[in-house]
């Protein structure tokens, strides 16, 4: 797909916020000179995370489920105190997932408010952060542009007390009526392609015995909450993230939760006794307390166990791992290193093309060998060299931890029979790594590309690889052979 083509398909997107089908897709893409197949442009929608398949062949898009919707969240004693608030996770599913938080326009009146820096306790910030799931919270925090002076690679032992902040004045949400604990924030977006959220102050009444209809309305609005996200789980399963959790929860209960009396999700996890968030491999997602996520489960049990794992590898595999295993090829070349050939170096990248007929891989290497004479031409050594040492290593790693995905995808063996918590965990160190390859690819990005933070990651991954590892190929070898009788001499 051109770049041109990928930028109509990402602004409709980012502005259709009505139904649509298939033919209104293909029709717009092709008015505005996309060149993609019809078949292409399915696969698209059926595909992409901004986009929700309904029933009746139509789809919507996160800007259709979530325009004009309303959501809420309380500040804290320490926000109000400090006269300034953190978005944090509070606009999660709502704007785009692509937006960080310190790039959210806030609104009042029609008018953008100028946010501002401000410095916040580091448990305050952990706190409003914590929906983006474990793993994603540190660098969600230390990558804000409020924060000048700390790198994650720079933590080594220990967090900060405090950190400085992007942040919104309160003044200006509550046109300088005064706020008090408990009161709260109003918000609805108001422009899903911008990321322009509306804010206004919520008043809460505090005084006497009479328990207002706004304060029952929102304790039913925890009661819907609770019973709605169990049915989501059970139907849709942990998701790719907690964001994708929430989205797909939204989208089904839209009448339940988007009221103008609602509670927050975060205001949710401390009301709740039978929903926190629980470990999913290394990240985490919401879920049923004391309840291990297993990897497969009725969202996803009417595939097989072969069928599960390889379509996984199908949709995470991205061309970007090619080019990186040529242009590492061609940069190890450049030092006169010894290197694979390109039939060798394909093992790397599809361990199971020895399944492949004669005239397959004939067809799959010669199309690996156009692709390489292209790189080979454009090839520039200087830019390259800033991540050609990081890019080999993680390329290392993915060739393990691709191989034994694959193995486990192609022995047959059920994935009910291996350790859930393992499995889990390699798929989503295949996920990680294949995303670290797409960044790595994207040239004009290498200048700023954080070298430290990767290297620093890159430990973990491969300190977990090595953890896991040992109890997946266990089970694989154990069970593998079940199938195959030993004949003895007579």
């Amino acid at each position: 797909m051109d770049f041109n083509t990928s930028n109509i398909i990402t602004s409709y997107f980012k502005q259709q916020d009505q139904l649509f089908t298939l033919v209104d897709f293909y029709k717009y893409l092709k008015s505005n000179g996309a060149k993609i197949t019809k078949a292409e442009a399915e696969g698209v929608l059926r595909s992409s995370n901004y986009v929700f398949p309904l029933v009746n062949q139509e789809f919507i898009t996160r800007a259709g489920v979530f325009t004009g919707r309303w959501f809420s969240f309380k500040p804290s004693k320490e926000e109000i105190e400090k006269g300034y608030i953190l978005l944090g996770h509070r606009c999660v599913p709502f704007v785009d997932n692509s937006t960080g938080p310190d790039s959210i326009s806030l609104a009042v009146d029609g008018r953008i408010i100028t946010p501002a820096t401000q410095s916040f306790s580091m448990n305050l910030a952990m706190d409003t952060f914590a929906l983006f799931g474990e793993g994603y919270v540190l660098p969600y925090i230390f990558n804000d542009k409020g924060n000048k002076s700390l790198s994650l690679s720079s933590i080594q032992y220990s967090l900060p007390n405090e950190i400085t902040l992007t942040a919104w004045p309160l003044k200006e949400i509550t046109k300088g009526e005064k706020i008090i604990y408990g009161d709260r924030i109003l918000c609805r977006v108001l422009d899903w392609e911008q990321s322009i959220v509306e804010v206004s102050l919520q008043k809460v009444n505090h005084k006497g015995l009479v328990v207002s209809e706004d304060a029952i309305e929102r304790e039913e609005w925890y009661s819907y909450f609770e019973n709605d996200i169990i049915k989501s789980m059970e139907k849709n399963g942990p998701s790719d993230s907690i964001d994708e959790q929430l989205s797909l929860l939204y989208l089904e209960y839209q009448d339940d939760l988007c009221i103008r009396n609602c509670g927050s999700i975060e205001e949710f996890l401390s009301h709740t006794s039978k929903i926190g968030f629980v470990s999913y491999g290394v990240e985490s997602r919401i879920w049923k307390k004391n309840e291990e996520i297993p990897y497969s489960g009725p969202w996803n049990s009417l595939m097989s166990s072969n069928d599960l794992i390889l379509s996984e590898i199908a949709v995470t595999f991205s061309p970007h791992i090619i080019d990186a295993f040529l242009e590492n090829r061609i940069y190890e070349e450049s030092k006169n290193v010894e290197t694979k050939d390109i039939e060798e170096l394909l093992g790397n990248i599809f361990p199971q093309l020895k399944e492949l007929s004669v005239s397959e891989r004939k067809l799959v290497l010669l199309n690996i060998e156009k692709r390489n004479d292209i790189l080979k031409r454009k090839y520039n050594r200087f830019s390259d060299y800033s991540i050609a040492e990081t890019r080999k290593r993680v390329l290392e790693l993915f060739s393990q931890v691709n191989t034994l995905f694959f193995d486990i995808g192609c022995s047959g063996v059920e994935v009910e029979k291996f350790p859930q918590h393992e499995l889990v965990v390699l798929s989503q160190l295949y996920g990680h790594i294949v995303n670290i390859l797409e960044e790595l690819e994207i040239e004009f990005l290498r200048e700023r590309f954080p070298i430290a933070d990767v290297e620093l990651s890159l430990n973990g991954m491969e300190e977990t690889f090595d953890d896991i590892k040992g109890s997946l190929e266990s089970v694989l070898n154990t069970n593998r052979y079940k199938g195959f009788e030993i004949l003895k001499n007579i």
